[in-house]
């Protein structure tokens, strides 16, 4: 299980944002293992100042910080939080922090923002070089969803996508919907039946999970962002492009982190086997 939720903060909206989805998750997690990170990085390359300038907002992120940490703890008592300041660039410092047994939860931009340091290009970026689980919190959207839905392809990792994405709806007690947009010369017989194989781990684990099936066609991203509209998380894989994944993330993962109006947990093809959601 993913022991530790991290949490990028530095007390702007969206990173509240992001903050209380990070609560919320993990005081799901079993008893003994429910811990919370809060990470504040300042990157002293941004700073036209001196170092004793830098020295100046590093004390002040201190304690607004450690503020911020005590009043999780008062609110939520079965919670082992911390709370760090790092100088360095935030996307290096939250990408450190991830890993097979972590989730890494940053806020998005959806809408007019002046939050740079936790807006979705961040998001893009450290879900492009993350080596465990990064969710992306939107902030200002309230409307009522419900269910999960994950975004499946054929590739060698869509079992391992599944079962996460089984994981996490579990632990949230949602409904499951697994989706599959394939090219409209798509076989449509074809593509259930991959579609159900990508399934049957998670179907096995998950025996009293509702799980629904959606085959569809048309372009990938488009059609996945408007069934997003109707459910509160969307999961999705990554695609690792070697030494350029720091640079870039799959088209279709980008368009849902930038663009989804509800949290989206994107996952990398080498993390799903060894460790289900919650």
């Amino acid at each position: 299980m993913h022991e530790t939720t991290v949490v990028g903060w530095d007390g702007s909206g969206t990173s509240e944002a992001a903050l209380a989805w990070a609560i919320a998750r993990a005081e799901r997690q079993p008893e003994g293992a429910r811990s919370l990170e809060l990470l504040r990085a300042i990157d002293p390359n941004s700073i036209a100042g001196d170092d004793r300038e830098t020295a100046e907002l590093v004390g002040i992120a201190e304690t607004e910080g450690e503020a911020a940490a005590e009043r999780v703890r008062s609110e939520h008592p079965s919670l082992d939080v911390r709370f760090e300041v790092l100088r360095e660039e935030p996307g290096d410092a939250l990408c450190d922090r991830t890993g097979v047994d972590r989730l890494v939860v940053v806020g998005a931009e959806n809408g007019r923002t002046d939050e740079f340091w936790h807006s979705s290009r961040l998001g893009v970026r450290l879900c492009g070089m993350a080596d465990g689980p990064v969710a992306v919190i939107p902030t200002g959207d309230v409307l009522p969803r419900s269910g999960v839905l994950v975004a499946v392809d054929h590739g060698p990792a869509a079992q391992d996508l599944c079962r996460f994405a089984a994981a996490f709806a579990a632990s949230v007690g949602d409904a499951l919907h697994a989706m599959h947009v394939g090219s409209r010369s798509h076989t449509v017989g074809d593509d259930v039946e991959e579609l159900e194989d990508a399934l049957a781990p998670a179907r096995h684990e998950y025996p009293d999970l509702e799980i629904v099936t959606h085959v569809e066609s048309g372009p990938v991203a488009a059609m996945l962002l408007q069934r997003a509209q109707d459910h509160d998380t969307v999961i999705v894989g990554s695609r690792r492009l070697g030494p350029v994944r720091r640079l870039f993330l799959g088209s279709v993962s980008h368009a849902l982190v930038t663009n989804a109006r509800c949290p989206t947990i994107v996952v990398p093809p080498t993390h799903g086997s060894r460790s289900p959601a919650g």
